[in-house]
């Protein structure tokens, strides 16, 4: 037996002979002297495959065994893989490799492996490991004592801990949770673990058995497999459960199934799927049942019917400049969504969003560059209230616009050139006692405006507009006419603003003033306003030339509008801000009511304040005041607080008059939140209608969140009533595992 007690720490690199070959010269070069300095001549192919580096303190070379045996600090570099050990046996003839003592391997993607003692083959697979400790990618650390490889890439685990949470280096304190189980099996083909007799401690404690339980490893993006169930409990439906399936069908595709069981009603199946493109991507949520209506207490009421609902979207390139994509928002009834607790409107979906009580379905491409905007787009609704009838809801076939700006064009200003059509189709309903047929409208114009700074800092942005609309009208079945008008304004709005610089914070004042005059426009009975329904002049539009947003509205005569802003900046970030003015015209209007604060002559006063005071306080606030006797028409008011270990935001609203009678004219939300021990919040919100003085909603919710763990129970009850579903309350328990998924909701 020879003994290398010169060559520490002397690095010795191979060819492709694979681990052997490595052994195997360094053996020679070892037997032949102490002082080798060169790599030992090696019959070898031409071409090597992949490099080996081995360090150590001392290095043994065991003839008669067929051994070589690395001491001290011992590394072996393996392509992307590194094992280090205190020592280190190769058996020259089989290719095994037995590593005692602080043995550590760490893989291609980045996960860890520790044991007291592996035995392993050349390419550093673990074959037996003791006292085995594994930290993979996404957090997760997996504790055995004992490892036993039992195929290609499957590993045999006993006494096994799984946790996602930070160990405590002394041991004094166990995870805040952990998976304990007799026998696992880790299959690093699949890269998943399944547990048998498992049991779900939380802070040491067991409060959870599981036969059998598996998940991914936590370094998996995607994999196929069941996710967290969904569980809870509410008047209408009882008791649920809801279990999801998850498939990876492709790298660019993705499925989820669910099936929820109810306590009082038939199962709801849900499929949501997922496919992107090279120029895109699309979602496709769908549910669907067969049941019969149910009110709040879970009765059944009518004939069993097929039952579903459809969200869907997607969007995709065209080109540099253009898009295109749908959204797709369809329910089998006004209730059914509320009826199953089912989640889905009022996200965007494309360029107009719905709402709980109105779903929207879109074609529509937009194409936009430096200097122009273009857009078309089909338009379908579904009322979701008992008001809601499909012949006054429209079809838009469809509503498109484009616009471009011309800059300098006149004297040093702007030019803007646009053109708008909209038509709207509607179903034929005699028994209705006015008449709502199809309508088409055609809109061009072009406006201009020119920003000037004069004097002493006056900014003067002279305007100009000219619009030409033609409307083609269904006056009754089959029957049209087409009506035309010419319009057009000019004006002015000069502000003047001043700066007061300070050495804790600077202050702004600003006067502006806005002057106006349009064309006198006789309104036509036949053009009907269907696009201006729903504004108000207030401080977020006070000085726009023509008060009426859109198209079938006009405002007429000359107009004056006069306002007030000022702000305040600290130099450490703190602001605050007040806006306040009104308008004047010259004669009412038609068309114009109390509701968008257009009326009469004169509007009503409108400000907003806002203050940033940083976490501990923030406000803002939009008022509307009587003309005359200054009393609040509408206030809008949210305010946030914290202090200490509490914190909250409240939200008032008050308006004289509501666009729909279903709308509350009062109502006041708050919600409030206290840090309580280490990891522990409670919250507490409502919602109140102070109309009817109901609660449109109400919870309690207690939450502990760390680093690796979520638990929440939240109690939530809603008194408003909507067809046959009344009041109805439920409870649900939700806990988030961290790389395990959250179990009892999203």
């Amino acid at each position: 037996m020879s003994r290398s007690g010169d060559v520490a720490g002397r690095p010795v690199e191979r060819g492709p002979l694979g681990l052997a070959a490595l052994a195997a010269a360094l053996a020679m070069g070892v037997s032949t002297s102490a002082l080798a300095q060169s790599q030992p001549s090696l019959a070898a192919p031409s071409a090597p495959t992949e490099m080996v580096l081995l360090e150590a303190d001392e290095l043994i070379n065991d003839e008669a065994a067929g051994t070589v045996t690395a001491q001290g600090d011992v590394q072996i570099r393996y392509g992307a893989r590194t094992m280090r050990a205190d020592s280190l046996v190769y058996n020259l003839t089989t290719g095994a490799i037995h590593a005692v003592g602080n043995v550590e391997i760490v893989l291609e993607d980045g996960s860890t492996t520790y044991a007291q003692e592996i035995d392993a083959d050349e390419a550093m697979n673990v074959g037996v490991a003791t006292e085995l400790r594994s930290r993979m990618g996404g957090g997760g650390t997996l504790v055995a004592r004992a490892a036993l490889r039992r195929g290609e890439g499957e590993s045999e685990l006993r006494n096994v801990i799984y946790t996602s949470c930070p160990i405590c280096e002394g041991g004094d304190r166990p995870p805040t949770w952990s998976l304990r189980a007799r026998r696992a099996i880790q299959d690093r083909e699949s890269r998943t673990i399944t547990y048998q007799n498992t049991v779900l401690e939380i802070a040491g404690v067991p409060v959870l058995y599981l036969p059998y339980f598996g998940h991914p490893d936590p370094s998996v993006g995607r994999a196929s497999g069941f996710l967290a169930p969904d569980f809870g409990r509410n008047s209408r439906l009882g008791a649920f459960y809801e279990q999801p399936y998850y498939w990876a069908i492709s790298p660019s595709q993705d499925a989820t199934f669910s099936i929820r069981g109810h306590e009082t009603v038939n199962p709801l199946i849900g499929v949501e799927y997922r496919k992107r493109f090279w120029s895109g991507e699309m979602v496709i949520d769908t549910t669907f049942t067969n049941e019969r209506l149910f009110d709040t207490d879970g009765e059944k009421l009518g004939e069993e019917r097929f039952r579903s609902s459809i969200f869907a979207q997607g969007l995709f390139a065209l080109n540099q400049d253009w898009d295109w994509g749908f959204g797709v928002e369809r329910a089998y009834d006004d209730f059914y969504l509320r009826r199953y607790d089912i989640e889905g409107e009022g996200e965007r979906r494309g360029p107009y969003v719905g709402q709980e009580t109105r779903l929207i379905s879109q074609l529509f491409a937009i194409g936009q560059d430096e200097d122009s905007y273009s857009s078309i787009s089909f338009v379908g609704f579904q009322g979701l209230r008992d008001t809601d009838t499909s012949d006054l809801l429209p079809v838009i076939l469809p509503f498109a616009e484009t616009e471009r700006v011309l800059t300098d064009p006149l004297v040093g200003g702007q030019v803007r050139l646009q053109a708008n059509t909209a038509l709207l189709a509607r179903d034929d309903n005699p028994a209705t006692l006015n008449f709502e047929g199809n309508n088409g409208r055609l809109s061009l114009s072009a406006s201009w405006r020119k920003d000037a700074v004069i004097g002493p800092g006056l900014l003067v942005s002279p305007f100009a507009q000219a619009r030409g609309d033609a409307f083609h009208i269904e006056t009754s079945n089959e029957e049209y006419e087409t009506v035309t008008r010419g319009l057009g304004l000019i004006g002015t709005e000069i502000s003047w603003p001043f700066m007061r610089p300070g050495e804790r914070f600077d202050v702004i004042v600003e006067p502006v003033a806005m002057a106006a005059w349009a064309t006198n426009d006789d309104p036509d009975p036949l053009i009907v306003n269907e696009d201006s329904l729903a504004f108000e002049l207030d401080d977020s539009n006070l000085f726009r030339p023509n008060a009426a947003p859109n198209y079938d509205l006009w405002e007429p005569g000359a107009r004056v509008s006069v306002g007030m802003r000022a702000t305040a900046r600290a130099r450490t970030g703190e602001s605050a801000s007040v806006m306040f003015g009104r308008r004047w015209r010259e004669e009412p209007a038609v068309g114009f009511t109390e509701q968008n604060n257009l009326a009469g002559e004169t509007s009503d006063w409108v400000a907003a304040v806002q203050a940033d005071f940083g976490r501990g306080f923030g406000t803002e606030a939009r008022f509307r005041l009587d003309n005359e006797s200054l009393d609040v028409e509408r206030i809008d008011l949210g305010v946030r607080a914290a202090a200490g270990r509490f914190s909250g935001t409240a939200r008032y609203f008050s308006v004289s008059d509501t666009l729909s009678p279903l709308d509350p004219n009062e109502e006041l939300s708050a919600n409030v939140g206290v840090d309580l021990a280490r990891g522990w919040r409670m919250q507490l919100g409502v919602t109140r209608d102070l109309d009817s003085d109901i609660n449109l909603r109400q919870d309690i919710r207690a939450i502990y969140e760390d680093d690796c763990t979520f638990f929440e129970i939240s109690y939530t009850r809603r008194e408003t009533q909507a067809g046959t579903i009344g009041p109805d309350e439920g409870l649900q328990i939700r806990i988030g595992l961290r790389s395990l998924g959250v179990f009892g909701g999203s």
